[in-house]
């Protein structure tokens, strides 16, 4: 599971998922620009993180922003070299019925999850194509295959990205490029949390709601930012090297891989 000397790009690394992955990045020794909207959260969270000196370098970064995003990745390149892996796990999440959310709510969704993240593929597979190697990983989630109440903005965001990263897989596979999603389930981060109230928490997500059309979670847990981070480096891995077009869900058996 060794990257040492690996160049990453992780993106929406200062919180959840994504500074657990960053976590882990850092103790397999790969080189990272860690990226998030949020810089001044992932500079203080990125200090209790040990690393080598020169391992880590932050910066802010908007996926909403799609010419931002090239210009900025094409000039990391430029500047570091060529990315050997691209890992995105940024997202929103905006709850509401889809049937009655604004469609400027539902553009912005796409514009983060879908859209952005697209922008950064494509920046990225420039010098990957050159260099006839890469791997990406993205974070989609188990709410692009089973739809659910409340978060059809989201869900729908994620499936189309879905889409689209196995299509670049497809395009990209004859360049020895890999390109391959995790799609998590309830996972213990600040996101999940937003949607529990008093009377709905972690409890319930592990019951599930027939009410609600939730089977919820057979393994009787939700996950932990770092069972997600475990299997973003497995598909990074050398283990890896014949896995590409790949969602891997991760969700304790929620979805019964609907």
């Amino acid at each position: 599971m060794s990257l040492t000397d690996q160049r990453v790009l992780l993106i929406g690394a200062a919180t959840g998922i994504g500074l657990s992955v960053l976590q882990q990045l850092l103790s397999q020794g790969a080189q990272v620009v860690a990226a998030d909207n949020q810089l001044d959260t992932l500079l203080a969270n990125s200090e209790s993180i040990p690393f080598a000196a020169n391992q880590l370098v932050c910066h802010s970064l908007d996926l909403g922003d799609h010419h931002a995003v090239s210009m900025q990745i094409q000039h990391w390149v430029e500047e570091l070299g060529q990315f050997d892996h691209l890992v995105c796990c940024a997202g929103i999440l905006k709850p509401g019925m889809l049937h009655e959310m604004p469609l400027e709510q539902v553009k912005q969704t796409y514009d983060v999850n879908t859209f952005g993240v697209l922008a950064a593929m494509q920046a990225v597979a420039l010098s990957m194509k050159l260099a006839a190697k890469g791997n990406m990983v993205i974070i989609g989630s188990n709410a692009a295959n089973t739809p659910r109440n409340g978060i059809g903005a989201y869900g729908s965001s994620k499936a189309a990205l879905h889409m689209l990263v196995k299509c670049m897989g497809m395009e990209l596979a004859p360049y020895g490029i890999r390109c391959n999603i995790v799609s998590p389930g309830s996972t213990r981060t600040d996101m999940q949390r937003q949607l529990w109230t008093e009377e709905y928490g972690e409890a319930q997500v592990i019951a599930g709601d027939a009410s609600q059309f939730r089977l919820g979670i057979p393994l009787n847990k939700i996950a932990e930012p770092s069972d997600i981070a475990q299997t973003v480096l497995f598909l990074m891995s050398e283990a890896a090297n014949h896995i590409t077009l790949h969602d891997l869900r991760v969700d304790g058996g929620a979805t019964l891989d609907n």
